[in-house]
């Protein structure tokens, strides 16, 4: 056995479960969104094996891409590690790009301690990996709600810290927690600000309309209507939206783009390519418009 120091992602669809128990209600949107025409194909289980096949495309990509990461699929969830937590920062932040651009609703935790994997398996049966820090991304995983990715305070250190696994990671990267309820904190690692060494310096109106796309995405991509006709689903998406429209007023100093869990749990959501594209563009130009401003302001 191979046992080092490293850093774990564990990512995992949201909704499967209500899916495959038919809680989650298919209609013909949701049918026509992910290119499923047969009538013989319409039904949870084909579905379902869609959203696989298109999880397991990013996963490919992010391991093509990301040549220092290890990768398993199990079903609806994934792992991915490293000997160096940078390497899993990176591919996590590129993964959670791709599976909402693709129109997936995933969670993860991350975690960093003992990693334990098998210096000579049959990799045909896939790989396997186990460790603290396996076990602490799958419990960091069901912290809260939405498409994040959560984390503890070792994984914060060792990003931003000074130590040998230290790759000096942006701050506010993260951003701490808190239940108000039983004083309970946790870390989010803030994957759609795009802070992290190795990949490009962003300023903020490309950071601002990265936002906009991902929760215009999350808004309006008909992709997603199969997630909110079920309670949980729904809360998962506006958890999603919320979370994310958050860091918009750091970018732009606008309240404009913010929405509550509370609005978006009440008000009807419509669903379609045209209404996202549409939405998208008015956001966009609408930033545009504000960063000319300010800039003119400056010189």
């Amino acid at each position: 056995m191979d046992h080092y120091q490293g850093a774990v992602l564990y990512v995992d669809i949201l909704g499967i479960s209500d899916l495959t128990k038919k809680k989650a209600k298919l209609t013909p949107v949701d049918y026509e969104a992910w290119g499923i025409k047969k009538p013989s194909e319409q039904n949870e289980h084909f579905f379902c094996a869609k959203l696989l096949v298109s999880f397991r495309a990013c996963l490919k990509e992010i391991k093509k891409k990301h040549q220092g990461i290890q990768l398993t699929q199990l079903s609806d969830c994934a792992f991915i590690w490293s000997r160096k937590p940078s390497a899993v920062a990176l591919a996590a932040q590129d993964l959670m790009w791709a599976l909402v651009r693709k129109g997936i609703l995933c969670r993860g935790g991350i975690a960093f301690g003992d990693v334990i994997e098998p210096v000579k398996v049959a990799t045909s049966l896939g790989q396997f990996v186990l460790g603290e820090a396996v076990s602490k991304a799958v419990e960091y995983e069901g912290k809260g709600k939405g498409c994040r990715l959560f984390t503890e305070p070792e994984l914060v250190l060792t990003l931003t810290g000074k130590g040998p696994h230290c790759d000096r990671v942006d701050v506010e990267t993260f951003v701490g927690l808190v239940n108000p309820l039983n004083g309970e904190t946790v870390d989010e690692f803030r994957w759609y600000l795009q802070n992290l060494p190795g990949s490009s310096a962003l300023d903020d109106q490309t950071k601002l309309l990265g936002l906009l796309e991902l929760m215009s995405a999350l808004k309006h991509s008909p992709r997603f209507n199969w997630n909110e006709t079920s309670e949980p689903g729904k809360l998962q998406l506006a958890c999603s939206i919320a979370s994310l429209s958050k860091s918009t007023h750091k970018l732009s100093s606008s309240k404009d783009y913010i929405f509550s869990v509370e609005h978006l749990m009440a008000t009807p959501i419509m669903r379609s390519e045209a209404l996202q594209t549409k939405v998208f563009k008015i956001w966009s130009d609408e930033a545009a418009k504000m960063f000319a401003r300010k800039n003119r302001q400056r010189s």
